[in-house]
């Protein structure tokens, strides 16, 4: 597997704090990953718990977790995202929830003591980035929680991907050449070696890839979701629908319905991973 380099993730979301800010609010598709990924949330985090969030971004989902739990710790990779995620809670005037922020590496929660959270969200796709060091990130988290605590995790989704960009393929040939495409395909890995032209490096997972690595006596999976299953649809297909406000309502019910059946996981755009702490 491809060497993982933190600079890639920071570079990469150092470049795109505006666009993540508006990540799941501008488009019918990231709304209905983001109505997910708050069924989720609502379940599993509780006012008395201490939350890690890392991965944080600009804070889509820190502005919800400030009114969810009783102290909250934001990180991040990037600081530009630390910054504007500073910057977007004092804007909605809650930035006194935030317990603190840290600038933070999946891949080493050294700074962080041990045993401290009830719980860690890290959605959106963090794990992904680490390449050979997926499975250290998963012990970092679950390092610092408590037993009995959950880790909301979520990856990006290989097959949803390649469903979403199927357009893009016969140019991925053309210029990479039918080996690296059978790569990116069979394992949803874009490093330096297979992928040169993009900045974008990571490991694109399957539900089998995300179980693999949390198949440990230490852990207990307690949930599984698809959150974006309806974005495939397309944002025109969408747009048409939300414009009937109960057509839309109907819409919304049953993406939270059918993000749970096991047949669905792989294909929303994140899949989502509730592992409780033994």
């Amino acid at each position: 597997m491809a060497t993982y380099d933190p600079k890639f993730p920071r570079t990469h979301y150092d470049n795109l704090v505006d666009d993540e800010w508006t990540r799941l609010t501008r488009t019918r598709h990231g709304e209905l990953s983001f109505l997910v990924h708050m069924d989720v949330l609502r379940t599993y985090i509780k006012e008395s718990m201490s939350v890690l969030e890392i991965g944080a971004g600009a804070g889509i989902f820190t502005k919800e977790l400030v009114h969810m739990c009783n102290r909250l710790v934001v990180g991040d990779i990037s600081k530009a995202q630390l910054d504007a995620n500073r910057a977007n809670m004092g804007d909605l005037g809650v930035l006194n929830c935030v317990g603190e922020y840290r600038e933070l590496d999946l891949a080493d929660l050294s700074s962080l003591h041990p045993v401290s959270f009830d719980a860690i969200v890290c959605v959106g796709g963090p794990l992904n980035y680490l390449m050979e060091k997926e499975s250290v990130g998963i012990q970092q988290m679950l390092r610092t929680l408590k037993s009995g605590g959950v880790v909301i995790l979520g990856v990006m989704s290989l097959i949803n991907s390649v469903v979403r960009l199927m357009r893009f393929l016969p140019a991925l040939k053309r210029n990479r050449g039918m080996a690296n495409t059978r790569w990116l395909l069979e394992t949803g890995l874009q490093d330096q070696e297979h992928s040169p032209d993009t900045e974008h490096f990571c490991h694109m997972m399957t539900s089998i890839d995300a179980d693999a690595l949390l198949d440990l006596d230490s852990v207990e999976i307690v949930e599984k979701r698809a959150a974006g299953l309806l974005g495939m649809a397309g944002e025109e297909e969408l747009n048409a629908v939300k414009a009937d406000q109960d057509l839309w309502n109907l819409v919304v019910e049953r993406e939270l319905a059918w993000s749970k059946l096991p047949g669905a996981i792989d294909l929303g755009d994140n899949i989502l991973y509730v592992v409780r702490k033994r």
